[in-house]
């Protein structure tokens, strides 16, 4: 997604005209626009509908097409990869500050996309604009979409080599809210993309907030249903199951070679009957008399820019599920003998009353108090565990909580579909979607032990024993410490 300064509150970009003289920014108008509309009968859709909670809307996307969502600085993306490998569509929802026309939030999406400063007059998308980093194309005929007028455009980057083609369309929801629709494109599947693009764009419904409520609180109703149909005994006997185990988490290779896969990391998972005094150990007592539940996470990722993140969190729950606690260090280290930079968590509840200690690799620290409103809540611990407690209440179905999420620092929603796999007797298989519509789908034994899971961002996740996950760590010349 293009970096909008206006709508993103970003800095001013003021670097790439410096050199350019006026004239060279006056744009020809054009009025009238460059390509002709689609034909519906030149591009095959999908008869199941692609519904983006999070976004407010839901399209129909091309047959054969793929996608995933994620937040992408800061915003919830959700991305479609078109058929054939000729390009993708990315779906994002915006906020601005103001009620901006959206002539400007067009103007704005060009001059960002084209190296233009923000306070560079007289650009639209019926300009006809050369700038070293790309130009622009013109726009499509207007299109109606869920009940608005979008009207896309596109451009061409100068210097991108895979995907060159960069198609934008503007979906106004409110005054401050708009959904922003990026296509990039290669060279020769930009045409059909184009095609893909507008036709799907063209079949787009807003998701009616009053049935989005009616859905969720019958899932919440559900859910609260479910644990309340779980005694005491039936939580102690989930975490009594629950293995000490280590679990895998890699990127599959195309060929399944294990010797191609890409490891991202790892965890192990613990979990106990024990005292609220087992947060500042982090393993069971002998002497205490069992109070609640624990739950020990202790995991490596590798990052991106070759860094590790290192992790260990604890977990606790009273066997009345009225009081928790926990306890979460990361700490960030580079391939020197530089000092991590550590982060931590401290948060605690009792009854609807909660709080959370953030400190941020000790440059700054805050507390947060997230509300806890109405019924379905439930604690980190449970969380965690919710596949295993959902599969010993026996119940197929679909249901939804309140968690406390640390990336968003606050309470969300998060759901949960449980089902037999018909073809596989003793499997469960469930799916949970967070609010920005990731999702991870795992199956598990009839006991409520992991086979497999994988996100959304095709991340697989397996229990695997200790010295195997050695070798594999060894073999590939990867941190063992």
């Amino acid at each position: 997604m293009p970096n909008i300064a206006r709508f993103a509150h970003s800095p001013l970009r003021r670097t790439l005209l410096a050199a350019l003289s006026a004239a060279a920014l006056a744009p020809h108008v054009q009025g009238q626009p460059a390509f002709d509309a689609v034909d519906p009968a030149s591009v095959e859709l999908s008869d199941k509908p692609l519904s983006l909670e999070a976004i407010g809307l839901r399209l129909f996307p091309p047959t054969d097409s793929t996608s995933f969502t994620q937040t992408v600085a800061g915003w919830i993306t959700s991305t479609i990869q078109l058929p054939g490998e000729i390009g993708s569509i990315g779906v994002q929802r915006r906020t601005t500050t103001d009620d901006v026309p959206l002539v400007e939030i067009e103007a704005g999406v060009l001059k960002s996309t084209l190296g233009l400063p923000e306070e560079t007059t007289g650009v639209s998308i019926d300009a006809d604009l050369d700038t070293p980093q790309g130009r622009s194309l013109g726009r499509s005929p207007a299109i109606p979409a869920a009940g608005r007028v979008v009207r896309p455009f596109y451009v061409h980057l100068n210097e991108v080599k895979d995907q060159p083609f960069r198609g934008f369309a503007v979906l106004k929801m409110t005054a401050t809210d708009f959904v922003l629709l990026q296509l990039s494109a290669t060279e020769k599947g930009f045409e059909q993309a184009r095609k893909d693009f507008e036709a799907m764009i063209a079949s787009a419904q807003l998701i009616s907030p009053d049935s989005l409520d009616a859905q969720r609180g019958s899932e919440v109703r559900a859910g609260v249903a479910a644990l309340e149909g779980l005694s005491p005994e039936a939580y102690d006997a989930v975490v009594a199951d629950s293995p000490n185990q280590f679990e895998r988490i890699y990127r599959p290779a195309p060929g399944g070679a294990e010797a191609d896969e890409k490891e991202m990391g790892y965890r192990r998972v613990r979990a106990w009957m024990g005292s609220r005094n087992d947060l500042s150990t982090g393993e069971p007592s002998k002497d205490a008399k069992p109070d609640g539940y624990l739950l020990r996470i202790d995991g490596l990722v590798l990052l991106d820019d070759g860094r590790r993140a290192d992790s260990k969190s604890v977990y606790f729950l009273s066997r009345d599920r009225r009081q928790e606690a926990w306890t979460m260090t990361m700490a960030i280290r580079g391939s020197g003998a530089a000092k991590p930079e550590v982060w931590s968590e401290l948060g605690a509840r009792s009854g609807s009353s909660m709080s959370v200690q953030v400190n941020q690799g000790g440059r700054s620290s805050h507390t947060l108090r997230p509300s806890i409103e109405g019924p379905g809540y439930i604690s980190q611990l449970e969380s965690y565990l919710l596949p295993q407690l959902l599969i010993r209440a026996g119940k197929p179905g679909k249901y939804a909580f309140y968690a406390y999420d640390q990336s968003a620092e606050s309470n969300r929603l998060k759901t949960v579909e449980l089902g037999r796999v018909d073809d596989r007797p003793g499997l469960w298989r469930t799916t949970t979607r967070r609010v920005d519509e990731q999702f991870e789908t795992a199956d598990f034994n009839e006991y409520g032990r992991l086979i497999r899971s994988e996100s959304s961002d095709g991340l697989i996740k397996r229990p695997i024993e200790f010295d195997r996950l050695y070798r594999i760590w060894e073999s590939k010349g990867l941190p063992l410490d």
